[in-house]
């Protein structure tokens, strides 16, 4: 079984909702002898990381997590999450149109006053939550989204110079990071799964 797998299915929201975590970058620092620093970049996109709490958790709440953690053999499958912190794309503009293409990959660009622009491709789009517009009118029809790639395809290429924007929400694709479902029991009926976590996956 190679590491590709992945779940079309949303971990339980409720859980989620209080999941701690958010975007990691990896940099490598080099302390030299003069106390000057050598930064090395090793990843150029970020890798989320959240942990959550199962604390308690009864009766078909428990029994509905503990068949998601099967089914997805502990690490051997990766699924969506809503991080609540970060889940939608209001009008972002993705693209540019050029009388040629007719995909475009929908993304969402993090940008503060002054600062470089980040890019970030967003490939497990929400069903049913896409919106496009061309130089700012909405488009109905003419238009479908592959919502397990973020890939957006036009009937016809749009025309050159227009601009193409998007709104939606998402899902990070991540996986659990433990094969082992830890639970501590301390009466009937009654579950604690504490520091459950969870790691993007790269798609």
């Amino acid at each position: 079984m190679n590491g590709m797998g992945f779940h079309d299915i949303r971990f339980p929201q409720h859980i989620s909702y209080g999941a701690v975590g958010g975007p990691r970058f990896s940099t490598t620092i080099q302390q030299l002898n003069s106390g000057h620093e050598r930064r090395n970049i090793n990843w150029s996109a970020a890798r989320r990381e959240y942990r959550v709490d199962v604390s308690p958790s009864r009766g078909d709440e428990w029994r509905a997590l503990l068949d998601f953690f099967h089914a997805r053999l502990g690490r051997a499958y990766g699924f969506r999450l809503k991080d609540f912190a970060d889940f939608e794309l209001i009008d972002g503009v993705i693209a540019t149109g050029d009388d040629t293409r007719q995909s475009f990959q929908i993304c969402k660009i993090y940008e503060a006053a002054g600062d470089w622009p980040h890019r970030r491709d967003l490939k497990k789009i929400v069903p049913g939550s896409v919106s496009v517009r061309l130089d700012g009118i909405l488009r109905e029809t003419g238009w479908s989204v592959d919502t397990g790639t973020g890939e957006l395809s036009f009937d016809t290429p749009p025309d050159s110079g227009a601009v193409i924007s998007v709104s939606c929400e998402f899902d990070v694709p991540v996986r659990f990071d433990t094969d082992l479902m830890e639970a501590a029991i301390p009466g009937p009926d009654v579950h604690h799964w504490q520091s459950v976590q969870l790691v993007e996956l790269r798609v």
